[in-house]
């Protein structure tokens, strides 16, 4: 019986310390975060589908998603301009987004490809609903402000449309602007 306690206390015990300093067990971005590493770790598995895409940007642009099976994994948007490109990466879990991480990448002179400013923001999904927003300044956004419900509707429908384009025949994606 003794060692049954010592079990128990031990299977109770360790988990708790184990866990990361000011992470609650129903932090929602904790399994976001275990999910994309999880992606990213199988993505040569997955098979890859590249689309062009036309009327997101001045110089172009390319879409490539990978599937495991009919699902999509993730998805990189590539936006070619003038000043600089810019990448937008949607990870999805049991058919739903759950992240995207957008990175802007500033030339020293257009159409140089010499980068010397790089911006990062990322955009966490729950439900189809924007549940954290980090700027490119490091900085959580505020939900209920009109620029965070713009940027919810804005990924939800780009990740729609994209994911509708990659699963179609055409080569092409086009923008509805």
């Amino acid at each position: 019986m003794k060692h049954i306690l010592i079990l128990v206390f031990l299977a109770l015990a360790i988990p708790a310390a184990l866990a990361k300093p000011g992470v609650q067990a129903t932090d929602p971005i904790a399994p976001i975060r275990q999910h994309y590493a999880q992606i990213n770790s199988n993505v040569r598995l997955y098979r890859r589908v590249k689309k062009e895409l036309s009327g997101f940007s001045a110089e172009g642009g390319e879409l490539v998603a990978y599937f495991h099976g009919p699902s999509i994994m993730k998805m990189v948007a590539t936006y070619f301009g003038e000043g600089g490109k810019a990448t937008e990466e949607y990870y999805y879990w049991d058919g739903k987004l759950i992240f995207v991480l957008r990175t802007d990448y500033r030339y020293n002179r257009p159409l140089t490809g010499k980068v010397v400013k790089t911006d990062v923001s990322r955009f966490y999904f729950n439900a189809d609903k924007l549940i954290r927003w980090i700027d490119e300044t490091g900085k959580q956004q505020s939900s209920g402000t009109t620029e965070y419900d713009e940027k919810q509707k804005e990924y939800l429908e780009s990740s729609k449309q994209f994911s509708d384009g990659a699963r179609s025949k055409n080569p092409t994606i086009e923008s509805d602007q």
